[in-house]
């Protein structure tokens, strides 16, 4: 492949298609307020998912939790999130969509599903590219949902600080 591996050239399709999707739901973050971190935010509080801590969302974010603090201010100022003593640990915070946080994110999501490539594969497509990107995204462990893969903790936390 012109002296650079398939791996690389993988790698390079998926932040072509990350970028991809992004520009095209440029118009709806505009719309919601939300710029690119806020919307990843958004995008990490799952509704079908308990209320995560701040800390958890650094995690999944793979940022320091004054970032979260910093990005649950503002989703607050838009009437997106409220925060809430977490349950069984009444110190620390979770993050609870408010019901705009959850039409908000709905929009959100279904304009990345709509202006994604991956919106151009068939369903078999799309099936058989889930089932490799999560056989690649579990490294090995044992998993029981695609909820898992996506909400698993970095390997090393301190390299997401």
């Amino acid at each position: 492949m012109d002296g650079e591996s398939l791996t690389y050239q993988l790698l390079r399709l998926v932040h072509a298609m990350d970028d991809a999707t992004n520009t095209g739901i440029q118009d709806v973050m505009a719309e919601l307020g939300l710029t690119h971190a806020l919307a990843d935010a958004l995008w990490q509080l799952d509704p079908t998912a308990p209320a995560p801590s701040m800390r958890q969302m650094a995690a999944r974010l793979h940022c320091d939790p004054s970032t979260v603090t910093f990005l649950a201010d503002r989703l607050e100022q838009l009437s997106y999130v409220h925060r809430a003593p977490a349950p069984g640990d009444r110190r620390t915070k979770a993050l609870h969509l408010t019901e705009q946080g959850h039409l908000a994110r709905r929009q959100l999501v279904d304009a990345a599903m709509k202006h994604t490539p991956i919106a151009q594969l068939t369903v078999t497509e799309q099936r058989r590219l889930h089932g490799l990107l999560t056989k690649a995204m579990t490294d090995g462990r044992k998993v029981t949902s695609p909820h898992e893969v996506l909400n698993a903790p970095p390997e090393n936390p301190e390299q997401s600080a």
